[in-house]
């Protein structure tokens, strides 16, 4: 599975999540999805509509009209899960749940050319990656503060979220103390390399 795909395959999975729970409308799906800040940090409300759209388009959502609302249109639109729906929607939760697809933010590649530079500047480029990581921790403690209601679902994905970071800045402390203790700059180079 391509990360695209992944990607697109987690956003569809959240909103036919959420519809699985009743049926909502579009602003509704976007409040909920902006109240939980990095917990779905990556569907933007442009996002959300284009989905619901393609959702609708594959038979898997229906959309009605309803009067009423304040706007230009004077309607708004509620998605509804149908049983086609309910089916992509326990087969993508079994997919995400059951599947590993590396995230790879070009860290790794970036980290075989540090030898392209100077330790110094290894090292400050290391510590400000850890620097934004850190303030991106605390953000995303701030923000997951606030998530309700506090289940323990909700918990353990913001246990995974905050792993991952934690993952990251443990990496940060390895890499730096072992760039910092190497005898030579550039580091050698291993035999099987």
């Amino acid at each position: 599975m391509s990360a695209r795909y992944g990607s697109i395959m987690h956003k569809r999975l959240l909103l036919l999540g959420l519809l699985a729970n009743g049926p909502l409308h579009g602003y509704e799906l976007a409040r909920i999805v902006s109240a939980h800040g990095d917990l779905y940090e990556d569907l933007k409300k442009a996002n959300i509509y284009y989905l619901l759209g393609r959702l609708a388009g594959d038979g898997l959502v229906t959309v009605r009209a309803e009067g009423g609302a304040r706007g230009r249109r004077g309607e708004r639109l509620v998605y509804t899960i149908t049983r086609k729906g309910k089916a992509a929607f326990r087969k993508l939760l079994a997919e995400v749940l059951s599947s590993y697809e590396p995230a790879h933010t070009g860290v790794d590649v970036a980290v075989v050319f540090l030898a392209q530079t100077d330790q110094a500047t290894a090292m400050e480029l290391l510590e400000s990656r850890r620097q934004k990581l850190t303030e991106r921790r605390q953000l995303m403690m701030t923000e997951l503060a606030t998530v309700q209601p506090a289940s323990l679902l909700n918990q353990l994905a913001v246990d995974h979220l905050l792993g991952s970071v934690d993952a990251e800045l443990a990496w940060l402390d390895h890499t730096t103390a072992a760039l910092d203790a190497a005898d030579q700059w550039p580091p050698p180079r291993s035999s099987a390399a």
